[in-house]
């Protein structure tokens, strides 16, 4: 998925979010093509919800930074958010009416929203109630929007808004405008504004929501699309590749950030809790960019353990991806259930730069509120569009297993019996290919590709070649000049006796055995280091004793290098194809490795 976060800047992303508040799907011409502004996104009908917006002087704290106040904070971010907590007795409702605000109710809802916080935030944020105001008369009135009502109270109220200082009013109506369980204003700094309706079994989960919102998190959503893919990409213009596919807001059900109508309070996901900043630090272990085939285990996200969960970055799309394990613990004890209890993947995005989005195992749009396929289960793969792969080894009561494989770097070695060879040179950066994707594993390699080869396995080290070349053939402007000339230089290669290197010629296996031989050092060779001694009686019949290069052909046995034909021969004359020089090279690098690099104590 192309996360808006990495294409655009952050405010065209929350200047969106704020005109979008009358909930309706946007229409498909509608799709925005500057790739500032996210893909088609829309709320279900009747989705409980809360709504939120930036502040104005949140806004320019956004602009200029790009980033908004609260969302990737450093883990020095730390406070108790001092809360007016206020009960408003509207122009056109009773005396009797505002006081059925249970003001219990409403001081238990901040309570509630402070220990989920806490806990976060590894104790480092919370909410307390500073000062009480009951049935403060206002001429605001229930049939206007939350906004005005909002603007009215504050106004009346003298309210400034102030770092880690908030405003939470509850006013006598069941639902807000356009439905909302809730409202909130971000003012940065860990300060805002929030209304609320009559307390009811929901406020613990709505107020602890708003207050997300203050500490910069934007909603959790999820992808949906009609085809039921888990994972689209986007083009140039941000636009999904799969047109049948689009962002729907609050859809991760398992975040407190989605869906607001819950009795509990899930635990936020974890591209939020890094976005945020919150916890220790250690909670989520950074992959990096996904190579060859790993696993991880994973621990209960909603638990307290230490690299719970990961991330890891696609080698293609280079799109970030976390992976996280929901079982019934903590937070998630009563919510990870069913399909919702197993290995969550989520990204950074959705219908803003500061929300979340879940990838479930069919993003096919779900009935009701809340999704029941959360959950990545065991024996499952989840595949990222670029191809790298996820596959749920297993899933138990306290853990679960994860394989992740990178998608093969070449087009043309997924049938190569030296496949792995292969994809280990490329992550070491010792080859790239060819420029159309492959890497062509069948065919004979060249001395000068060798030379390319043995330069980078030696790190690439610094050189400057000669202004003569060592050898008639090859050009000092030639392609791979300067290889060939450190190798020369590191009497690695010496030519022919007619000065040529013959750059294009195919690589015999004897004349390979002989330039890893030589580069291996004497301390690979020496009995004083190995106990090596050149044996006296061949390893292979079809390379006798005196026979050219017989010392360097035998030490490649010895090292394991090479062991040559199930027949028992070597062919020291036949061509090396490229898939088997990958493997020659990648065996003495290992060899190396488990001798100390062969290096004098």
């Amino acid at each position: 998925m192309q996360l808006i976060h990495r294409t655009a800047a952050v405010l065209s992303a929350l200047l969106l979010s704020m005109t979008s508040i009358s909930l309706v799907t946007l229409p498909a011409q509608a799709a925005p093509s500057d790739p500032a502004v996210p893909p088609v996104s829309s709320t279900a009908e009747g989705t409980p919800h809360s709504d939120h917006t930036f502040e104005p002087e949140a806004l320019r704290a956004i602009r200029e930074a790009e980033t908004p106040q609260g969302a990737a904070s450093s883990l020095t971010r730390a406070g108790d958010i001092q809360v007016t907590l206020v009960t408003v007795k509207l122009a056109d409702k009773t005396a009797e009416q505002t006081a059925a605000i249970d003001l219990n109710a409403a001081k238990a809802g901040i309570t509630a929203s402070s220990n989920f916080w806490k806990t976060m935030s590894n104790n480092r944020l919370s909410m307390s109630v500073a000062s009480t105001r009951t049935g403060v008369p206002s001429a605001a009135k229930s049939t206007q929007t939350y906004y005005e009502i909002m603007d009215t109270v504050t106004r009346e109220l003298g309210w400034v808004n102030a770092s880690y200082k908030a405003l939470v009013v509850f006013v006598p109506v069941t639902e807000l405008s356009w439905g909302a369980l809730g409202a909130g204003w971000s003012a940065g700094n860990q300060g805002g504004r929030i209304l609320m309706p009559l307390p009811s079994n929901f406020t613990n989960n709505v107020v602890a929501h708003e207050f997300g919102h203050v500490l910069g998190l934007m909603h959790a959503d999820s992808l949906q699309c009609l085809s039921g893919t888990s994972d689209v990409g986007s083009d140039l213009n941000g636009n999904y590749t799969d047109s049948s596919c689009s962002v729907r807001e609050y859809g991760d059900t398992m975040d407190l950030m989605g869906a607001s109508r819950w009795f509990e309070l899930p635990t936020i996901s974890s591209s939020h809790w890094e976005a945020g900043g919150f916890g220790r630090g250690d909670e989520i272990r950074n992959t990096g960019i996904a190579a060859g085939s790993k696993s991880y285990t994973l621990k209960a996200w909603a638990g307290t353990e230490a690299n719970r969960a990961l991330k890891f970055t696609d080698p293609k799309s280079g799109e970030v991806y976390f992976v996280e394990l929901r079982l019934p613990v903590g937070y998630d004890a009563r919510l990870a259930v069913n399909g919702n209890k197993g290995v969550k993947i989520v990204q950074r995005g959705g219908a803003t730069a500061v929300s979340s989005l879940l990838l479930m195992p069919s993003t096919v749009p779900f009935d009701g509120y809340y999704a029941t396929n959360h959950a990545w289960q065991a024996g499952s793969t989840f595949v990222t569009h670029a191809g790298t792969r996820v596959r749920i080894d297993y899933v138990s009561g306290d853990a679960a297993g994860v394989t992740i494989t990178a998608p093969d770097p070449f087009t043309d070695i997924s049938g190569s019996g030296f496949r792995s060879d292969i994809i280990w040179m490329y992550d070491s950066g010792l080859s790239t290919g060819w420029g159309d994707g492959t890497y062509r594993p069948y065919q004979a390699i060249s001395r000068e590709a060798m030379a390319a080869f043995m330069y980078r396995l030696a790190g690439s080290p610094a050189y400057t070649p000669p202004a003569k070349s060592p050898f008639v053939d090859v050009p000092t402007g030639s392609l791979f000049y300067k290889q060939i000339a450190w190798l020369e230089a590191e009497g690695l290669a010496n030519g022919w006796e007619d000065g040529t290197f013959r750059p294009g010629a195919s690589m015999s296996r004897e004349a390979m055995a002989a330039f890893i031989y030589r580069y291996s050092g004497e301390y690979c060779r020496l009995p004083a280091t190995l106990g090596y001694a050149e044996p006296t009686a061949s390893p292979f019949k079809d390379v006798p004793v005196p026979a050219p290069f017989y010392g360097e052909i035998a030490w490649t046995n010895y090292s394991g290098v090479s062991k040559g034909w199930s027949d028992g021969t070597y062919r020291p004359l036949d061509a090396i194809t490229r898939e088997a020089m990958a493997a020659f090279i990648h065996r003495l690098d290992t060899f190396q490795d488990a001798n100390g690099g062969c290096s004098p104590a």
